[in-house]
Protein backbone atom coordinates (compact mmCIF):
# COMPACT_ATOMS: atom_id res chain seq x y z
CA UNK A 1 0.00 0.00 0.00
CA UNK A 2 1.40 3.39 -1.01
CA UNK A 3 2.01 6.03 1.67
CA UNK A 4 2.00 9.80 1.25
CA UNK A 5 5.59 9.95 2.48
CA UNK A 6 6.88 7.41 -0.09
CA UNK A 7 9.70 8.89 -2.19
CA UNK A 8 10.48 8.70 -5.91
CA UNK A 9 13.75 9.51 -7.65
CA UNK A 10 13.57 12.19 -10.37
CA UNK A 11 15.99 14.04 -12.62
CA UNK A 12 15.55 17.80 -12.93
CA UNK A 13 17.76 19.42 -15.58
CA UNK A 14 20.52 16.91 -14.84
CA UNK A 15 20.21 17.14 -11.06
CA UNK A 16 19.10 14.10 -9.08
CA UNK A 17 16.23 14.87 -6.71
CA UNK A 18 13.34 13.14 -5.02
CA UNK A 19 9.59 13.69 -4.74
CA UNK A 20 7.10 12.33 -2.25
CA UNK A 21 3.79 10.85 -3.34
CA UNK A 22 2.10 13.71 -1.45
CA UNK A 23 3.97 16.29 -3.55
CA UNK A 24 2.86 14.55 -6.75
CA UNK A 25 -0.77 14.50 -5.59
CA UNK A 26 -0.62 18.17 -4.59
CA UNK A 27 0.76 19.09 -8.03
CA UNK A 28 -2.09 17.34 -9.83
CA UNK A 29 -4.94 18.37 -7.49
CA UNK A 30 -5.11 21.70 -5.66
CA UNK A 31 -7.43 21.43 -2.64
CA UNK A 32 -8.65 23.96 -0.09
CA UNK A 33 -11.26 24.32 2.64
CA UNK A 34 -12.17 28.01 2.40
CA UNK A 35 -14.38 30.35 0.39
CA UNK A 36 -11.65 31.22 -2.12
CA UNK A 37 -8.64 29.44 -3.60
CA UNK A 38 -6.22 30.16 -6.44
CA UNK A 39 -6.57 27.75 -9.36
CA UNK A 40 -4.02 24.99 -9.70
CA UNK A 41 -2.54 23.83 -13.02
CA UNK A 42 -4.86 20.84 -13.50
CA UNK A 43 -7.72 20.15 -11.05
CA UNK A 44 -8.85 22.53 -8.30
CA UNK A 45 -11.20 21.40 -5.52
CA UNK A 46 -12.74 23.92 -3.11
CA UNK A 47 -14.99 23.04 -0.17
CA UNK A 48 -16.74 25.79 1.75
CA UNK A 49 -15.24 25.66 5.24
CA UNK A 50 -17.90 27.80 6.95
CA UNK A 51 -21.45 28.88 6.23
CA UNK A 52 -21.78 32.04 4.15
CA UNK A 53 -23.38 35.09 5.66
CA UNK A 54 -27.12 35.54 5.26
CA UNK A 55 -28.10 36.49 1.70
CA UNK A 56 -31.17 38.71 1.70
CA UNK A 57 -33.21 39.48 -1.37
CA UNK A 58 -32.63 39.24 -5.09
CA UNK A 59 -29.09 40.58 -5.41
CA UNK A 60 -26.64 37.86 -6.48
CA UNK A 61 -23.92 37.27 -3.87
CA UNK A 62 -20.68 35.36 -4.46
CA UNK A 63 -20.32 32.39 -2.11
CA UNK A 64 -17.35 30.51 -3.65
CA UNK A 65 -14.46 31.65 -5.87
CA UNK A 66 -11.57 30.03 -7.73
CA UNK A 67 -9.21 32.83 -8.69
CA UNK A 68 -6.91 33.21 -11.71
CA UNK A 69 -8.16 30.22 -13.70
CA UNK A 70 -5.78 30.82 -16.58
CA UNK A 71 -6.82 30.36 -20.18
CA UNK A 72 -8.01 27.35 -22.15
CA UNK A 73 -10.93 24.92 -21.95
CA UNK A 74 -12.48 24.14 -18.56
CA UNK A 75 -15.13 21.93 -16.97
CA UNK A 76 -16.67 22.88 -13.63
CA UNK A 77 -19.14 21.39 -11.17
CA UNK A 78 -20.58 22.97 -8.03
CA UNK A 79 -22.77 21.24 -5.48
CA UNK A 80 -24.23 23.98 -3.32
CA UNK A 81 -25.66 23.00 0.04
CA UNK A 82 -27.99 25.72 1.31
CA UNK A 83 -30.68 26.54 3.85
CA UNK A 84 -33.54 29.03 4.12
CA UNK A 85 -35.42 30.30 7.16
CA UNK A 86 -38.90 30.13 5.62
CA UNK A 87 -40.46 27.20 3.72
CA UNK A 88 -41.70 29.51 0.95
CA UNK A 89 -38.21 30.91 0.30
CA UNK A 90 -36.67 29.73 -2.96
CA UNK A 91 -33.14 30.38 -4.21
CA UNK A 92 -31.45 31.25 -7.48
CA UNK A 93 -27.94 30.62 -8.76
CA UNK A 94 -25.53 32.09 -11.29
CA UNK A 95 -21.99 31.33 -12.43
CA UNK A 96 -19.67 34.17 -13.37
CA UNK A 97 -16.16 34.47 -14.79
CA UNK A 98 -14.45 37.83 -14.52
CA UNK A 99 -12.18 37.19 -17.51
CA UNK A 100 -13.03 36.93 -21.20
CA UNK A 101 -14.95 33.85 -22.32
CA UNK A 102 -15.54 32.79 -25.91
CA UNK A 103 -17.86 29.93 -24.95
CA UNK A 104 -19.95 29.28 -21.84
CA UNK A 105 -22.79 26.93 -20.93
CA UNK A 106 -24.14 25.85 -17.55
CA UNK A 107 -26.95 23.65 -16.24
CA UNK A 108 -28.66 23.76 -12.82
CA UNK A 109 -30.31 20.60 -11.45
CA UNK A 110 -32.34 19.91 -8.32
CA UNK A 111 -34.76 17.35 -6.91
CA UNK A 112 -38.31 18.70 -6.57
CA UNK A 113 -41.71 17.60 -5.27
CA UNK A 114 -43.09 17.55 -8.81
CA UNK A 115 -44.21 13.96 -9.30
CA UNK A 116 -45.60 14.21 -12.82
CA UNK A 117 -45.00 17.87 -13.73
CA UNK A 118 -42.26 20.38 -13.02
CA UNK A 119 -43.00 22.75 -10.12
CA UNK A 120 -39.53 24.10 -9.09
CA UNK A 121 -40.27 23.28 -5.42
CA UNK A 122 -37.00 21.92 -4.04
CA UNK A 123 -37.02 18.86 -1.79
CA UNK A 124 -34.70 16.35 -0.20
CA UNK A 125 -37.61 14.16 0.97
CA UNK A 126 -38.94 11.29 -1.15
CA UNK A 127 -42.26 12.48 -2.58
CA UNK A 128 -43.84 9.22 -3.71
CA UNK A 129 -42.96 5.58 -4.06
CA UNK A 130 -41.63 6.39 -7.53
CA UNK A 131 -39.45 9.24 -6.29
CA UNK A 132 -39.17 12.93 -7.11
CA UNK A 133 -38.82 14.85 -10.34
CA UNK A 134 -35.25 15.95 -11.13
CA UNK A 135 -35.67 19.36 -12.77
CA UNK A 136 -33.05 21.24 -14.74
CA UNK A 137 -32.56 24.68 -16.26
CA UNK A 138 -29.69 25.95 -18.39
CA UNK A 139 -28.02 29.13 -19.57
CA UNK A 140 -25.41 30.31 -22.09
CA UNK A 141 -24.90 33.63 -20.30
CA UNK A 142 -22.48 34.11 -17.42
CA UNK A 143 -23.37 36.17 -14.34
CA UNK A 144 -27.13 35.85 -14.83
CA UNK A 145 -29.71 33.67 -13.08
CA UNK A 146 -29.80 30.12 -14.41
CA UNK A 147 -33.47 29.81 -15.29
CA UNK A 148 -35.98 30.83 -12.63
CA UNK A 149 -35.43 30.87 -8.89
CA UNK A 150 -36.97 27.94 -7.03
CA UNK A 151 -40.19 28.58 -5.11
CA UNK A 152 -39.71 26.75 -1.79
CA UNK A 153 -37.87 24.21 0.34
CA UNK A 154 -39.30 21.17 2.10
CA UNK A 155 -38.11 22.17 5.60
CA UNK A 156 -36.64 25.34 7.08
CA UNK A 157 -33.09 25.38 8.45
CA UNK A 158 -32.23 21.96 6.99
CA UNK A 159 -29.77 21.23 4.20
CA UNK A 160 -30.88 21.36 0.57
CA UNK A 161 -28.59 20.77 -2.43
CA UNK A 162 -28.41 22.07 -5.99
CA UNK A 163 -25.93 21.07 -8.71
CA UNK A 164 -24.42 23.48 -11.23
CA UNK A 165 -22.35 21.96 -14.03
CA UNK A 166 -20.86 23.44 -17.16
CA UNK A 167 -18.05 24.24 -19.58
CA UNK A 168 -16.26 27.37 -20.72
CA UNK A 169 -13.44 28.53 -22.96
CA UNK A 170 -11.37 31.38 -21.53
CA UNK A 171 -9.15 33.70 -23.60
CA UNK A 172 -8.30 36.16 -20.79
CA UNK A 173 -7.82 34.79 -17.28
CA UNK A 174 -10.13 35.75 -14.43
CA UNK A 175 -11.99 34.36 -11.44
CA UNK A 176 -14.70 31.69 -11.47
CA UNK A 177 -17.52 32.74 -9.11
CA UNK A 178 -20.54 30.83 -7.81
CA UNK A 179 -23.36 33.19 -6.89
CA UNK A 180 -26.63 32.81 -5.00
CA UNK A 181 -29.69 34.88 -4.19
CA UNK A 182 -33.00 34.57 -2.35
CA UNK A 183 -36.29 34.37 -4.21
CA UNK A 184 -37.71 37.76 -3.23
CA UNK A 185 -36.79 40.92 -1.32
CA UNK A 186 -36.50 40.41 2.46
CA UNK A 187 -36.33 36.61 2.13
CA UNK A 188 -33.12 35.01 3.44
CA UNK A 189 -30.90 32.09 2.42
CA UNK A 190 -27.28 31.09 2.88
CA UNK A 191 -24.77 28.58 1.53
CA UNK A 192 -23.64 25.91 3.97
CA UNK A 193 -20.23 24.55 4.84
CA UNK A 194 -19.56 21.47 2.74
CA UNK A 195 -20.62 23.12 -0.52
CA UNK A 196 -18.18 21.93 -3.18
CA UNK A 197 -16.68 23.47 -6.34
CA UNK A 198 -14.40 21.65 -8.77
CA UNK A 199 -12.60 23.15 -11.78
CA UNK A 200 -10.77 20.96 -14.29
CA UNK A 201 -8.47 22.38 -16.97
CA UNK A 202 -9.11 20.32 -20.09
CA UNK A 203 -6.59 21.92 -22.47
Amino acid sequence: MALAADEFAINEAGASKKLTLQQICDFLVTRAAAATVAAGPYTTQLVLAADSGDITGVGLVTVMTITATGTGRFYFKAQIVYQTHVVTTGVGFAVNHTGTLTQFVVEKRQSTTGGSAANNAATEIANTATGNLYESQGSRTKNTLIGAVSVSVDTINLDMIATLEGFFVCSVSGDLEIKMQAELALLVCHAMQGSYLELVKLS
